[in-house]
């Protein structure tokens, strides 16, 4: 049974999502790094690095496909949706 809240879809076990493997890597708790890549007026690319602490786990329906996301919260207390793919943990001491 699928329950829709807000943009995120709470669904069954036997439903396969995109990036699903990505989600046995991480764990809530995690410092993590990630990059977002944008354009400048002259088109030219600036790429911004991102670092926090993973505060959940859950799929997202984007567009009528489940993908796994992690929420996230950046040095500052921003935070932030971001890919699981798209993120790295961060070796602490």
């Amino acid at each position: 049974m699928q329950v829709k809240v807000g943009f995120s879809t709470i669904l069954d076990k036997e439903d396969k999502m995109l990036a699903e493997r990505y989600k046995t890597l991480f764990e809530i708790g995690e410092y993590v790094r990630w990059r977002s890549i944008c354009r400048n007026e002259n088109y030219e690319e600036l790429v911004k690095l991102h670092e926090g602490i993973i505060i959940k786990l859950r799929p997202v329906d984007v567009g009528g496909r489940k993908v796994w996301y992690a929420d996230v919260m950046e040095n500052g207390g921003k935070e932030h949706l971001v890919l699981l793919s798209k993120i790295r943990k961060v070796e602490t001491n």
